[in-house]
């Protein structure tokens, strides 16, 4: 290496210091440079360089939009994965039975979520043209700057554009607008806000939405984004749920050891504005073309209410 000279011609991508100077080599050409503590040679993949991202935004996120469609509030509920250099994605999908995977949307009925009486979970066929290809993906970026990118596909070729601040030590941490373009023309934004989301842990109690005399109690565990539980109905019985969870929301099976008739798959979304110390909203998806609910339930676009469960 002693008899290296300044016209040497160095593998792609090697650097090294050379008599005061930082020799850089970007393909096979050569570039002589003052000395530095960084020389960026660029990606074929994308993104920033590693140093220049400071801010973070993986993990467990919910993203409330104040007045999204119809006026009410959504919530987009997101397990995001962030790379060293700023790419940000997060798979999802919608089918038949109801969202799956690491984005899940919902819509709250009622004027805020303090305020929220049901929630409605996203289902295929949620689009302006009926068309809707399941696709709940969120892929974006996070820039030196913190400016944050995330385009959300939400099925039937629509992609919303949420842009924003990142500001980790801030509350809320990021502060930005969605902005929509449908398929079947229009373009709206609202404002949006974002945090880090917490899934239920503890006891919640509360009673049937169909019946205030069917006491409902379940005891939650979410770690790793899984979830466990027990819990006891005073008319159905005792019942487990084992389920995954999306930011403050999950999918579940409930699963009655007495009445296995009433066993099925659940959503919750746990509202942490609802009561004194927040509250689940657990609902039943009965899809696209139903207009109401077979036991009665209060029913929301696609939706049946279980019972509102309220942190004990």
């Amino acid at each position: 290496m002693a008899n290296i000279g300044p016209t040497h011609i160095l593998h792609r991508g090697m650097v090294m210091k050379l008599l005061g100077y930082r020799l850089s080599v970007c393909g096979a050409a050569l570039a002589l440079l003052p000395t530095l503590e960084m020389v960026a040679c660029g990606r074929s993949g994308g993104g920033y360089s590693y140093s220049s991202i400071t801010g973070y935004i993986g993990g467990a996120w919910q993203f409330t939009v104040t007045n999204a469609k119809g006026r009410v509030p959504l919530v987009i509920e997101a397990n995001l994965t962030q790379d060293k250099h700023g790419i940000i994605s997060s798979v999802g999908s919608v089918t038949a039975s109801g969202p799956t995977g690491d984005v899940l949307n919902m819509f709250i009925l009622g004027p805020s979520l303090s305020a929220a009486t049901a929630v409605s979970v996203d289902y295929l066929g949620y689009t302006c043209n009926g068309t809707d290809s399941g696709d709940r993906s969120i892929t974006g970026t996070l820039d030196p700057s913190n400016q944050v990118t995330l385009n959300l596909a939400v099925g039937g070729g629509e992609v919303d554009t949420l842009t924003g601040t990142l500001n980790n030590t801030a509350s809320p941490p990021f502060t930005g607008t969605l902005t929509t373009k449908t398929v079947c023309g229009g373009t709206t934004s609202a404002s949006v806000v974002g945090a880090l989301a917490y899934p239920p842990n503890g006891l919640y109690t509360g009673t049937s939405a169909s019946d205030s005399s069917e006491k409902i109690s379940a005891n939650i565990t979410s770690a790793n984004g899984s979830l466990t539980g027990t819990g006891s109905d005073s008319k159905l019985g005792n019942f487990m749920l084992t389920g995954n969870t999306v930011g403050s929301a999950f999918s579940a099976t409930l699963t009655y050891t007495g009445s296995p008739a009433n066993s099925g798959p659940v959503f919750g979304y746990l509202d942490r504005d609802l009561g004194p110390a927040g509250s689940i909203l657990l609902v039943r998806f009965e899809g696209a073309n139903v207009s109401t609910c077979p036991n009665g339930e209060p029913f929301y676009n696609s939706s049946c209410l279980i019972a509102i469960l309220a942190t004990d």
